[in-house]
């Protein structure tokens, strides 16, 4: 409730209907204690057409100033209409800064730029504000200001926004906010951003790396906590030392060469998303078992490096175990004979004693080359083992 008692209602809508739609309404429907109706609003999402799988912000207002303490509860309902197609994602945020004042009035500034080959005409940002606990607690919108005094952006230019949220009962509860841009042709991807403190300001360097393509993709939200707990591990664990940012400069140019593409397909798909969702469920158990183990180093007193390293064979082991181990006993089973697991012994033993060099000599002289090219090694070396020893187990039964 605002300091005019107006009551805001603030969610997001999920589109798990498998089809492209527009035109999203929610309505919300108020009582009070005693049951008895109060009101019905309604308002559209923020973004005009939705993927399956996408979710859009919105914000419902209870305009009755005279009753609103009298509301106790709500229920909230969403309609659709089918949309021919989705918007083409050719709008991108380039850049972002926010400032929170002393005052507690939340200033975000951001870029975006026009990749598409047509003008961009009213062009909106939207920026979405949430708490720790990933709930919605203030929105707001910008139109660009881009040339002569107007939203529209040309084909391959860039424009600046704006973006002011004076609520200081919100502003001073914000963790992150996300940001999307859309226009009467084109959007742009979510992008997450972190807040800052009262009286500082932050660039740029502040945004989250969002990077879970395929599981924001498969979950409808980069704020789901699959994803979360995805990018926790990558955040807190592997970017917080050299070994670890020095292997994800290489995987993450081995990921972005193929998840744009899959996270597309699973938006249309209702059953890749689903496939997806069901693929991931070891992986983050896996990565539990590895955050224990690091803070087990860590207690113990191991260095970050070394810490990183061994977390890192333990995950890449299990995840050889549980998803490249079936492939390999299938394979057997379909072939009638499985690999003879002493053949490729001295194979594996050369990896890894190579990766050992290269993780010697990029922590000793700090090189980023050796450290990506050994840790990389080190994780096809962990997976294969892992998946090599027990498809050899099982074999000798």
């Amino acid at each position: 409730m605002d300091e005019t008692k107006i009551l805001h209602v603030l969610g997001e809508v999920r589109n798990d209907s498998g089809e492209i739609v527009k035109e999203i309404l929610v309505t919300a429907t108020f009582y009070d204690s005693q049951g008895n109706g109060l009101g019905e609003f309604r308002r559209t999402a923020e973004y005009q057409v939705m993927r399956p799988g996408e979710s859009s912000p919105f914000e419902i207002l209870y305009l009755d100033q005279k009753t609103t303490d009298k509301v106790a509860n709500f229920t909230l309902s969403a309609t659709a209409a089918p949309a021919e197609k989705a918007k083409d994602l050719r709008l991108k945020i380039v850049s972002s800064n926010s400032r929170l004042d002393l005052l507690g009035t939340l200033y975000l500034n951001a870029m975006a730029r026009n990749e598409g080959s047509e003008t961009s005409t009213n062009t909106l940002l939207i920026a979405t504000l949430y708490d720790d606990n990933n709930r919605v607690i203030a929105i707001g919108r910008a139109l660009a200001e881009a040339v002569r005094g107007t939203a529209d952006v040309p084909a391959g230019s860039e424009a600046p926004f704006g973006v002011v949220i004076a609520d200081k009962s919100q502003t001073y509860n914000a963790a992150r906010y996300s940001l999307v841009a859309q226009s009467d042709q084109y959007m742009s991807e979510e992008v997450l951003f972190r807040t800052t403190g009262a009286g500082q300001t932050s660039s740029g360097g502040n945004q989250t790396q969002s990077g879970c393509l395929i599981a924001t993709a498969a979950f409808g939200s980069e704020l789901a906590p699959q994803v979360q707990q995805l990018r926790e591990f990558r955040d807190n664990i592997a970017l917080k030392t050299f070994a670890g940012s020095s292997f994800m400069n290489a995987f993450n140019a081995w990921y972005y060469s193929f998840s744009p593409s899959v996270a597309d397909y699973e938006r249309r798909s209702s059953w890749a998303r689903e496939a997806v969702r069901g693929a991931i469920q070891p992986l983050l158990m896996i990565l539990d078992a590895s955050k224990s183990l690091h803070s087990t180093l860590s207690y113990l007193g191991m260095n970050s490096e070394s810490a990183v390293i061994v977390t890192g064979m333990m995950a890449s082991s299990l995840i050889g175990l549980f998803y490249l181990s079936p492939v390999a006993v299938l394979i057997g089973i379909k072939k009638k004979q499985f690999l003879d697991f002493r053949g490729v012994k001295i194979i594996l033993m050369s990896c890894w004693a190579v990766s050992g060099i290269l993780l010697a000599v990029g922590a000793l002289s700090m090189s980023l080359g050796p450290m990506t090219v050994g840790t990389s090694m080190l994780v096809l070396c962990s997976m294969s083992t892992a998946a090599l020893f027990l498809s050899d187990r099982i074999s000798r039964l």
